[in-house]
This record gives structure tokens, C-alpha cells and sequence, in this order.
């Protein structure tokens, strides 16, 4: 992909990634830093967009990637911060808590909710994984039931 076909790409989708980087992030400062991270490491993956596709699809699974990458950062950290009696980091300890109430469902309901909660829509998801869009639907609201019920039974542990 040259330069000119790239940034019409990029300007195209620019919407949609800061929205993206949005529901990712949480707030506008991180939103901005990922915009800005995702954009550089997809202008260096310039040249091998047109061979692996979509530069949608590359620019969304890029951004996740960047904000996964992140995250495993921070729970590492977290994890080797010695104990303190009063909580550090609330948000990141929800995040986490979150993160592993998730990787606890079965990866037939985990794969289409994640891509739901990132921002695809059905339709694309169904694109994605060859599935029709009512058993995303379904798989999509069984993850979300499935998750209800495990932070009821963590709440009342």
C-alpha cells in the first residue's frame, strides 16, 4: 500500500478507530495514546495491509492488540508490587477481575462477546468467524448471562 492509498485509508477509518480507542481505553487521555500507537505501528505494517486484507480489520486488531498489551503490563506489574493494606489501583483490580471472569468462558462464547464488546458488529463478527449472525446473537447473550451469574457467585463469596 504507497503512502496516498494509506492515509486516504487511515482518514476513512479515523472515526471509527477513535471510537474504537474510546470504548478500549476508558477515557480520552489513554484513548488519545492508543489512537496515536495504533497509527504509528499501522504505517509501519503499511506495505503488507493489501496481502492480509481489510485495513479496517488490520487497524481494529492492531488497536486490541496495542490495548491487550497494555493491560498484561499492568497486571504484571500489579502483580509484583509488594502488598499494601490499602488498594492501589481499585480500577486496575476491577479490570483484572474482569479480564479473569473472562478467560473463564468457554472460547465459543468468549471470542464473539470480546469482538462485541470491542466494537464489531454482529454482522462482522459473523463475517469473521463463519458463523450466522443469529448464533452470534445467541453466543453473545449466553457469554453475557454466563458473566452475570460468575461476579454474582464471586459477590457472594
Amino acid at each position: 500500500m504507497d503512502n496516498k492509498a494509506f492515509y486516504s485509508a487511515f482518514n476513512n477509518y479515523a472515526g471509527l478507530l477513535q471510537q474504537s480507542a474510546r470504548n478500549f481505553a476508558g477515557n480520552m487521555e489513554d484513548a488519545r495514546v492508543l489512537y496515536q500507537e495504533t497509527a504509528f505501528q499501522v504505517s509501519r505494517q503499511k506495505e503488507g495491509i493489501e496481502e492480509s486484507g481489510s485495513f479496517k480489520d488490520r487497524a481494529i486488531h492492531t488497536m486490541r492488540t496495542i490495548f491487550l498489551n497494555g493491560l498484561r503490563k499492568k497486571k504484571y506489574r500489579l502483580a509484583r508490587q509488594p502488598l499494601n493494606p490499602e488498594p492501589v489501583q481499585p480500577m486496575s483490580t476491577a479490570l483484572e477481575n474482569i479480564l479473569d471472569r473472562l478467560e473463564e468462558l468457554d472460547e465459543m462464547y468468549r471470542v464473539p462477546f470480546w469482538n462485541h464488546y470491542m466494537g464489531l458488529s454482529e454482522q462482522e463478527i459473523a463475517e469473521h468467524t463463519g458463523l450466522p449472525v443469529e448464533t452470534v446473537k445467541e453466543r453473545i447473550a449466553i457469554a453475557r448471562r454466563q458473566l452475570s451469574s460468575l461476579f454474582r457467585e464471586a459477590q457472594e463469596a
